[in-house]
């Protein structure tokens, strides 16, 4: 490349960091079996987003980047993180279709939900 002007360099570089943005994205989400994973993050007691739309057998990870320990745990109790530090994840996959409220045991003031749907639309 030493023979590339600086302006035709500069233009190659964004090109390069475009596509290579592009092939990650492009990797994560066609997965070879079909399924797909959301992620909620967990900040200011808080989570966001509030509500994921899922398929079955797609899974939802909880990214906690607060300060206090936190976990994403169904109200019905059928599944449950488990404690989620600083900088830890939790994943729940989702076989059944539903709504699926769910709150901090550390901290219930945090509600979200998890809304799961045949890949039929059902």
């Amino acid at each position: 490349m030493p023979n590339l002007m600086p302006l035709t360099r500069r233009r190659f570089g964004i090109g390069f960091g475009a596509f290579l943005g592009c092939a990650g994205t492009l990797r994560r989400s066609h997965a070879h079996d079909g399924r797909q994973e959301a992620m909620v993050r967990i900040d200011n007691s808080t989570f966001e987003p509030l509500v994921v739309e899922i398929f079955v057998g797609d899974s939802v990870t909880w990214e906690n980047n607060d300060l206090a320990s936190h976990t994403a745990t169904a109200l019905d109790g059928s599944w449950d993180t488990g404690p989620l530090e600083r900088g830890t994840q939790g994943r729940i996959i989702f076989t059944e279709p539903g709504e699926y409220p769910y709150v901090s045991t550390f901290r219930s003031h945090m509600k979200a939900t998890v809304l799961v749907r045949n890949r039929d639309g059902r």
